[in-house]
């Protein structure tokens, strides 16, 4: 198998196998009969996230569906690695040097849900799935993963493996099914002695379901509801670090893991899962972390589609943030005309208007799209895996020149030393402990995407870390932003570390619970923050580069804090040129990017 891990290159984490440093860019689907496989082969990409699941049973609470029609451990005695083999044996023969990572779905089989009745949990729909806190399932889910990673170890394509990725819960991103923290009958035994162990207390209860709805009161009164918050983000962490460890010792600690974590700025409930990556985040069992692009506004164009995680904390902790890119383009149909028969009407629709599931309508629109994505990550230096949801998103020669010449500018980036040439003068800080005084449907929690995407249209870029790493960083930065209006004790601690540091903040309240555009770029006046455009449009910054994404096409200028050489990379055409300022014309909708050295 191949060797793989995870070290500081130029100031960033960076992907190597077998000693070399690798272009962290990768292909994956959901549906591989409709592929893109050998255009991104040809395109120079030698990543591939394969998906396997232990079971066929819904990825989705919601819509129940599910992409697997087959599940390894449907039958307890006859592992059947088939539907995934078959695509792994194609991609290596077409791309003998392929990098293959099993993207792993660890949930439970039919079977063991049956013969479990107090470790499940049911959800919305009426269907049973295991507890993600159940004992029994971290358990039997260790040893089946186990057997899997031996199956693979001893495969004829173990040769190419180079990394893993653990998937569980709720859409494979270890989100509890229907946001409610599993709170069950199943949860009583596992919270009784959490309570127990950590404050002494004996015999306690659960909290209900009402106890989280935004109903006559502000914020979250009930301390037991607080805690139950704490818990099961807590022991949803633990479960996926359990998971991890197993193939870590499996593979000697060799090779590279990661999860989907730590979406504190995409908000839904106390309840989500997602917010203990302060437990996670120096683990030596997970190397990577990973979220979409941020979903706001369907991903209109216009604005910033920004981080759900924390990223530079993330950065500062020597962990590669891997994001799924899973940008929609002019040819993403529904998932009922990708797979036809298969799947309910009602579901993931693409028609009547605005929605997250369609894509621009249009090639060239398609193109801005991607740029649009890949300026944000190229400037986070962020590791990104194009995720072709449906299948044939891509097919189309301009997309893949685009993506081609996109895996090029990332080869030739590994090897750059211009990562602190320009960086943000502005924190934004994710406070995920503060989600336990918040309440389901409360402005308190929509508020935090509100002042995100705000953000991103000041003239002004930013970084986001976590209140928890405030005093190792905060040294870094003019300025701090808070948008969690409840905020923690971690996150009320930070304020006071830029009182005492004279770093000038701007928080939300619980009476003023969201930033406008203009609140912020007033802030940044007030305390000299220098601004790179006039204009509201979206500017990028960092690794080196620095990009727009114009809301409104007409001439544009980006002002910088210092003379830099600037070589044009996509969106504009103008010879190296050493300068302050620059300037050029810029359509609507449309993203330059620039490289940027001293």
């Amino acid at each position: 198998m191949l060797k793989s891990k995870i070290e500081i290159k130029n100031g960033n984490p960076c992907l190597y196998v077998d000693s070399q440093p690798t272009t962290a860019m990768a292909y994956t689907t959901y549906f591989p009969e409709r592929n893109c496989y050998q255009d991104f082969i040809d395109s120079g990409y030698r990543i591939f996230f394969m998906n396997v699941s232990f079971t066929t049973l819904p990825i989705n609470p919601d819509t129940e569906f599910s992409p697997f029609h087959v599940g390894v451990f449907e039958d307890p005695k006859n592992p059947d690695y088939s539907e995934f083999e078959e695509y792994i044996h194609g991609i290596l023969r077409a791309c003998p040097d392929a990098i293959i990572f099993p993207r792993i779905n660890v949930s439970m089989p039919k079977w063991w849900i049956d013969t479990h009745p107090d470790d499940v949990y049911l959800t919305d729909k009426g269907a049973f799935r295991e507890a993600m806190f159940s004992e029994a399932f971290r358990s039997d889910g260790a040893k089946m993963l186990i057997e899997l990673v031996r199956h693979i170890k001893n495969s004829d394509y173990a040769y190419r493996v180079g990394g893993w990725m653990l998937c569980g819960g709720a859409t494979q991103e270890w989100i509890y099914r229907n946001y409610t923290g599993d709170l069950g009958s199943a949860a009583q035994e596992p919270y009784k002695r959490w309570i127990k162990e950590n404050y002494g207390i004996d015999n306690a209860v659960l909290p209900s379901r009402e106890d989280y709805n935004y109903i006559g009161k502000v914020w979250q009164e009930s301390e037991n509801a607080k805690r139950y918050s704490t818990f099961c983000n807590l022991e949803m962490a633990k479960s996926l670090d359990i998971f991890a460890e197993v193939i870590k010792k499996e593979t000697n600690f060799e090779q590279v893991v990661g999860a989907f974590y730590g979406y504190t700025f995409e908000a839904k409930t106390a309840l989500f899962g997602l917010y203990a990556l302060r437990t996670l985040v120096d683990s030596p069992n997970l190397d990577f972390f990973s979220s979409p692009n941020a979903y706001t506004n369907a991903r209109a164009f216009g604005m910033d589609w920004a981080d759900m995680m924390p990223v530079d904390s993330l950065k500062e902790h020597g962990k590669l943030c891997f994001i799924e890119c899973d940008i929609r383009t002019y040819l993403t149909k529904s998932i009922q005309e990708a797979r036809p028969g298969e799947y309910p009407d009602g579901i993931y629709r693409t028609k009547n208007g605005i929605s997250v599931w369609a894509g621009p309508p249009t090639a060239e629109l398609s193109r801005a799209a991607l740029r649009k994505s890949f300026a944000h990550q190229i400037t986070k230096a962020s590791a990104i895996w194009w995720f072709d949801m449906w299948g044939g998103w891509y097919d189309d020669p301009l997309l893949m020149k685009e993506l081609s010449e996109m895996k090029k500018i990332y080869d030739n980036d590994l090897f750059s030393n211009r990562s602190k040439v320009l960086s943000p003068d502005v924190v934004f800080f994710a406070d995920e402990q503060s989600y336990a005084n918040m309440l389901t449907g409360s402005p308190h929690i929509g508020s935090i995407k509100v002042t995100r995407t705000a953000m991103g249209k000041t003239g002004v870029p930013y970084d986001s870390c976590m209140v928890e790493d405030a005093e190792r960083i905060l040294q870094n930065y003019k300025a701090a932003v808070f948008p969690f209006s409840l905020p923690s004790e971690a996150g009320k601690h930070a304020m006071e570390l830029c009182e005492k540091m004279g770093i000038p903040y701007l928080s939300t309240t619980k009476d003023h619970y969201e930033l406008t555009v203009d609140e912020i770029r007033e802030f940044y006046k007030a305390n000299e923050i220098h601004f790179y455009t006039d204009e509201k449009d979206v500017v990028y910054v960092g690794n080196g580069y620095i990009g727009l994404h114009s809301a409104v096409g007409e001439t544009k200028r980006l002002h910088l804090p210092r003379t830099c050489t600037v070589s044009p990379i996509f969106g504009a055409e103008f010879p190296t040129q050493t300068t302050d300022c620059i300037e050029f014309e810029l359509k609507e909708n449309a993203t330059a990017l620039f490289s940027v050295s001293q």
